[in-house]
């Protein structure tokens, strides 16, 4: 049953949508919700040691989206060039979009690397970290940045396989990567039969447990076994293959920057309330992240049909497949809110017993969850333009919703009100309905089945 649920088709041009979706969806939702589980799993066990702990790591995952966050919008671009290839059954300029983004990505990640190094400790300071905080988040930062280079390479390898329609993969690489995190995490955390790292042995087993993944995602790629190809011959920079790229990849980058940034700002605001509202906020976001990752997987399949099928000439069937993805989503959405609504106290409870935190993180969650339906109009309709190389709008869409609205009405309703933290919460809310509703607006002008990508090879 299982085996037949993943069983995916070479061409998702034609035949039935929802089956095509479906068959797409269902290893990138596990994929997605494996990759948060990661997160969730360090954020288990370092609660174990104390709420310092938990800012310093929620701090760092702040951070961490700030310094990477060029790096996925170049991974959208890759994945709306390669898919519109494969539609258009142009494997040279496939392989040319596969070969050269993992070349980029790698430079890009080096720099952003070296950045990050420089100022970690006056981002945590500016942040509002304590003192102590800021010693164990230093630290597991420093690691988690030396060794994201091994990050980045998963990432762009699971793109392209994404990308030419393969989701089976990348989940089987993201199922290897959880199950090396729940070995390693309590070894290096708390010194079984290594030395002691605290807070700094959740950042090494995060890297060692995707350093592996990402190996054998290079070596797929480069023995032939995968529809798209990378070549060591073609990491080279072409112009006309740059051009196509920042096209679509730096809005998306922006649009992910000013989104991270966004998160530092917000990071900012709650540490005004003490470190219980920091680390709560640490685990509510990461519990959203969860939310999202159904709505990711759906904008995925969307993103990968979208592509493909422009580059079939099939832009009606590119449309169909968003809103299938959207809907569906949508119904799930309705159950986690739910969920999370009647059970937010034992939810945050399983991360950490500070009461004070629990209380905190359960008015996060109560607040937020009857919003959720939002989520799957700026989202996976945001993700069906991205793969049809539309990314310019939709970024201008999120800075409006981000630095237009959401940051200074958290600024005013926390500051300058009676809601205090709560006020955060609830523009968080408001914050997704403008961007699902502008996002939703777009998309239906139908503008983005007129982009065109021309050959770069």
């Amino acid at each position: 049953m299982l085996k037949k649920f993943f069983k995916q088709d070479k061409d998702i041009t034609t035949g039935p949508i929802l089956p095509k979706m479906l068959s797409l969806t269902g290893p990138l939702m596990v994929t997605a919700i494996l990759n948060s589980t990661l997160n969730l799993i360090d954020m288990f066990w370092v609660g174990k040691l104390g709420s310092d702990s938990i800012a310093a790591v929620a701090i760092g995952g702040t951070i961490m989206m700030v310094v990477f966050a060029t790096l996925i919008g170049i991974t959208r671009g890759t994945i709306a060039l390669v898919a519109r290839y494969v539609g258009a059954k142009d494997a040279k300029n496939a392989d040319a979009v596969a070969s050269q983004s993992i070349m980029l990505g790698l430079i890009i990640a080096l720099a952003t690397i070296l950045v990050g190094l420089l100022f970690t400790d006056k981002l945590f300071l500016i942040l509002g970290a304590s003192p102590e905080v800021l010693k164990i988040g230093s630290s597991y930062l420093k690691i988690i940045l030396i060794g994201g280079i091994t990050m980045v390479l998963l990432s762009f390898g699971n793109s392209i396989l994404q990308a030419e329609g393969d989701t089976v993969t990348p989940m089987k690489f993201m199922f290897l990567s959880n199950i090396i995190n729940i070995i390693l995490d309590p070894i290096f955390i708390f010194g079984l039969g290594v030395p002691r790292m605290n807070t700094s042995g959740a950042a090494l087993a995060t890297v060692l447990s995707q350093a592996v993944p990402a190996f054998l995602v290079l070596l797929l790629l480069s023995k032939r076994r995968s529809k798209v190809h990378i070549h060591i011959s073609q990491f080279k920079i072409k112009l006309t293959f740059l051009k196509e790229m920042l096209k679509i990849g730096l809005p998306a980058s922006l649009q992910m920057f000013f989104r991270s940034i966004m998160g530092l700002v917000l990071m900012g605001i709650v540490a005004s309330f003490g470190t219980a509202a920091i680390a709560a906020y640490g685990i509510g976001m990461r519990l959203q992240m969860l939310v999202l990752m159904p709505a990711f997987a759906f904008g995925g399949a969307a993103a990968t049909l979208a592509g493909q099928n422009l580059g079939a000439k099939q832009p009606k069937r590119a449309q169909r497949s968003a809103w299938t993805a959207t809907t569906l989503d949508m119904f799930l959405m309705i159950l986690v809110a739910i969920l999370f609504f009647i059970f937010a106290p034992q939810i945050v409870g399983f991360f950490i017993k500070d009461k004070n935190v629990i209380s905190i993180g359960t008015q996060f969650l109560r607040i937020t969850a009857p919003f959720y339906l939002f989520i799957p109009l700026g989202v996976v309709l945001g993700q069906s333009l991205a793969g049809a190389g539309d990314t310019i709008t939709p970024m201008f869409i999120t800075l409006l919703s981000l630095w237009g609205f959401q940051i200074p009405m958290a600024i005013y309703l926390s500051q300058a009100t009676m809601w205090g933290i709560n006020g955060i919460w609830w523009t968080n809310a408001f914050a997704s309905v403008l961007h699902g509703l502008l996002i939703m607006g777009w998309f239906t002008t139908g503008r983005w089945k007129k982009r065109i990508i021309s050959s770069i090879v």
